[in-house]
């Protein structure tokens, strides 16, 4: 750029003008006033036969001219700053390594460009500084087509455990696109691939040893320091199957261990933990049916067992019990059906049997008492004995007896109460009455005008030869009350 250039707009004008003028003037001076001071000139004719050598004038400078460089020297400089923008572009991305050959093209033909450019010949700088960024513009379109190629490359490289080549691979891909989260998970990878390598092999030793938590332990490590690794995920995966194969086994192992011993809570548990270990199995299920089937037949075989001691025991009512409890259980069982229908009768006579034994003071009443008559006429009906049978025959007798034996009762009053027994009758007045009667529970009640009744209940005992009562009415009424 010259001085003039370097000078703003406005007074490069004045200039252009000035020129111009004094131009115009040294013009009409040459054509109107000049040929009056140059005399004729004598011509030889030598010198019209031999051409006189050729000078050409350098060309006058042309404000107009001048101005068309100008703007052409302009345009090819927007164009260049294009060019140069792009080149920082492709020059971060490290076009050199994935693009080098046509980068260097489009760097020649910059360089012809400038060529032309320092010539003056605007116009064709401009146009290979065009065929420059044209270039650089085909390279840019280049580089998603690069990117694909550098992260093939490094996944290749992972895939071949080669974390040199990946690394370099994925780092060129990120300086073409930063924010390629590809590019930066396998650069990751890249750099962890040692360390999980070297963890992987420790789990793989491990796991030979049959230490097989141990090895998870190291898979997880293995996978926490890059959780995109596919070996870490193969191998985690696997170790947690084989151990999850393994609890299994052990569970339903332990499952039917406690079921053959008869443990059929501690069975359950066992498959219910097999069952959370694999919840699709289905053996867990088919194991757990088995653990109800053979608790309830054992049930069943316990409970018949005790319902035939019960009868060998002559414990009829206890045994008709269980059977029916039984075919709750199950209402098609054959044994319990039977046993049942052999028992109902017995346990009824039992169960009379031990009701009136248990209650003897209710025998006072005389539908009490004949009914355990009968009670004991059935029992002495049965044509068997044994040491129950027999014991409640002669329970049974002994106190129907003693129930049939009156006892002494003496009743003392003040001669003032009227006295009336309950089921007994109307005693009257008296200070001392003595009357028998049989084992039982009565009620006196005594009246008296201006008194308040009185109630009192007592028993005639089994074992007592003689009772007293007292009963009198002490409590005056209150007038008007």
């Amino acid at each position: 750029m010259n001085d003039q250039q370097a000078l703003p707009w406005w007074q490069q004008s004045r200039l252009q003008y000035a020129a111009i003028g004094i131009l115009i003037a040294l013009m009409l001076f040459v054509i109107f006033i000049l040929p009056n001071f140059v005399g004729p000139v004598a011509i030889d004719e030598a010198d019209i036969t031999a051409p006189a050598p050729s000078t050409k004038a350098a060309p006058a400078e042309s404000p107009f001219a001048d101005a068309q460089l100008a703007r052409e020297r302009k345009q090819a400089q927007e164009i260049l700053n294009k060019v140069l923008q792009l080149q920082d572009q492709l020059e971060g991305q490290q076009v050199e390594q994935w693009g080098a050959k046509p980068y260097q093209d489009a760097l020649d033909t910059a360089a012809k460009a400038d060529e032309y450019y320092r010539q003056r010949e605007f116009t064709i700088a401009q146009e290979n500084y065009r065929a420059t960024l044209s270039q650089l513009q085909a390279l840019k379109a280049q580089a998603s087509e690069a990117l694909k190629e550098q992260l093939a490359t490094g996944q290749s490289a992972l895939d071949e455990k080669d974390a040199t080549t990946a690394t370099h691979a994925f780092s060129l891909a990120l300086a073409i696109a930063p924010n390629n989260e590809q590019a930066q998970t396998g650069l990751r990878s890249a750099e962890s691939l040692e360390a999980v390598l070297d963890l992987l092999r420790r789990g793989r030793l491990e796991e030979k040893t049959d230490h097989w938590e141990k090895a998870r332990a190291s898979y997880r490590e293995a996978l926490a320091l890059d959780p995109n690794s596919p070996l870490a995920q193969a191998a985690l995966t696997n170790i947690e199957t084989k151990l999850r194969d393994r609890n299994f086994t052990r569970a339903m192992s332990a499952g039917f261990k406690a079921m053959d011993a008869g443990d059929f809570a501690g069975a359950r548990k066992h498959f219910q933990a097999a069952g959370a270990i694999k919840p699709n199995d289905d053996a867990v299920p088919v194991a757990l049916q088995q653990v109800n089937n053979q608790s309830l037949q054992t049930s069943i075989n316990n409970k018949l067992a005790q319902a035939r001691a019960a009868e060998a025991d002559e414990k009829w009512l206890e045994a008709n019990k269980l059977y029916q409890a039984l075919l709750v259980q199950d209402s098609t069982l054959v044994d319990a059906v039977v046993g049942k229908l052999r028992t109902d009768a017995r346990a009824d006579l039992e169960k009379r049997t031990l009701h009136a034994l248990e209650n003897p003071l209710a025998l006072n009443k005389p539908e009490n008492y004949a009914a355990a008559q009968q009670t004991l006429a059935e029992l002495n009906a049965l044509n068997q004995s044994g040491p129950r049978l027999d014991d409640q025959r002669t329970q049974l007798a002994e106190l129907l007896a003693k129930v049939d034996q009156p006892r002494q009762v003496i009743l003392q009053s003040d001669n003032l109460t009227q006295v009336t027994i309950f089921h007994v009758g109307r005693i009257g007045n008296f200070e001392q009455h003595v009357m028998a009667l049989k084992p039982g529970t009565y009620v006196a009640v005594g009246s008296r005008p201006g008194y308040r009744d009185v109630r009192e209940e007592f028993v005639v005992g089994l074992n007592e030869n003689q009772v007293s009562v007292e009963i009198r009415c002490t409590e005056k009424i209150a007038l008007g009350s």
